[in-house]
């Protein structure tokens, strides 16, 4: 199509992209003699709707942007070709190399290099993630950055959504293996699943390798073995790229705070009143110094949390016979202990052990000052603070 003059006003140079339906072209504004970029899609037989869908949303989105780090929309206009009709986007022209460029030339980026990445793309992000709604990229990942005269750049907002706050519905599954978050594949995103990714694309630069090919231990990474990676901000790199939803970092502001300040700052430790055991409680606590045990009566049953130096367990009794599989984890892995209540009062306690949560809830068989007294009891004999 080189030469081809589109929409009356721009020339085309040549193609910088193609997908089955869709073309990404640079033009000639003939206008201004300014180069632009044109994407296109072309409306035939074989389109489909959510490729309809996510190009008009690609379009409507742009128009209410404006950041010197997001190419800025310039219009749109439709036009025939002989086989199909074309929509196309038109936006300004970042003439740079994506990140993912420089990876395939064998450019490793130093751990000092990506900390300043990290902190421009929480840049972009703040300010996508800070609109109302807020808008989710959903596919952050090295060749969607482009590195130019110094500045970073966001680009292919092909994948945009804006989310509301109860937005519970699945949508198009959109994003790519390896950087997009693992909510992603059942259709749903969350502000935090842009972190997910750019903790992904943060690891490619620093490692110079694919996400999904980095050493793990299990299904997480085994960050030990980074090379030229500093283990906190490794530690830091883990809680962005966290597969659990729950666990993973919440926000911009938690990420940069913990990037400057270590991970720690994600949440104060609460103080906890000392609390003691309910006079009229069923339940029993034993305590050691090296072993912990509580057992709750259930219905027909008790549920049993177990401490010792090697492990965590919990256990479902009936009848005195215990029903399925315990729930275990390592000891080591215990590292913080939440606190949070429902909207209808219900308190609900988590042990994390890495990404298994034990949880002890208030019931009609475990009361608000009993459930109190044993956080007080666990968070004193673990030495772990409790967050809310």
């Amino acid at each position: 199509m080189a030469g081809q003059i589109l929409g009356d006003r721009y020339q085309v140079e040549r193609q910088i992209g193609k997908q089955t339906g869709r073309w990404t072209l640079l033009a000639r504004d003939l206008q201004t003699q300014e180069l632009v970029v044109l994407k296109l899609l072309f409306v035939d037989e074989q389109l489909q709707w959510d490729d309809l869908k996510l190009f008009e949303r690609e379009v409507e989105i742009l128009k209410s942007l404006s950041h010197p780090s997001i190419p800025s929309y310039l219009g749109y206009f439709e036009h025939e070709l002989p086989n199909a009709k074309a929509l196309t986007l038109i936006q300004t022209y970042v003439e740079g190399k994506s990140l993912e460029q420089c990876l395939q030339q064998g450019r490793l980026f130093t751990e000092v290099e990506t900390k300043q990445i990290a902190k421009a793309l929480l840049g972009i992000l703040t300010y996508l993630h800070g609109r109302q709604p807020p808008i989710i990229h959903r596919d952050l990942k090295p060749s969607n950055v482009l590195l130019a005269n110094r500045q970073l750049y966001l680009i292919d907002f092909g994948s945009v959504k804006r989310v509301s706050g109860n937005d519970t519905t699945a949508f198009t599954v959109v994003g790519t293996y390896g950087y997009m978050a693992p909510e992603q594949f059942s259709g749903r995103a969350v502000v935090a699943s842009d972190l997910f990714s750019l903790g992904a694309t943060l690891l490619a630069l620093v490692t110079g390798t694919h996400p999904s090919s980095l050493p793990r231990i299990g299904t997480k990474i085994d960050y030990a073995k980074l090379p030229n990676v500093s283990p906190q901000f490794a530690d830091w790199l883990g809680w962005l790229y966290e597969p659990n939803l729950d666990r993973r970092v919440k926000s911009t502001q938690d990420a940069l705070q913990g990037l400057d300040h270590g991970r720690q700052a994600e949440a104060a430790p609460v103080k906890i009143a000392p609390a003691r055991k309910p006079a009229d409680t069923k339940i029993t606590l034993t305590k050691e110094p090296t072993f912990l045990e509580i057992t709750l009566p259930a219905r027909l049953g008790q549920v049993q949390l177990q401490i010792d130096q090697q492990q965590i367990s919990l256990t479902q009794k009936r009848l005195g016979i215990q029903t399925g599989r315990s729930q275990t984890s390592p000891r080591k892995d215990i590292t913080r202990l939440e606190c949070s209540q429902s909207a209808d009062g219900e308190a609900t306690f988590i042990i994390w052990a890495d990404t298994q949560k034990y949880e002890l809830k208030s019931t009609p068989s475990l009361t608000k000052s009993e459930l109190d007294w044993l956080t007080y009891e666990l968070s004193t004999w673990l030495k772990v603070p409790l967050s809310q």
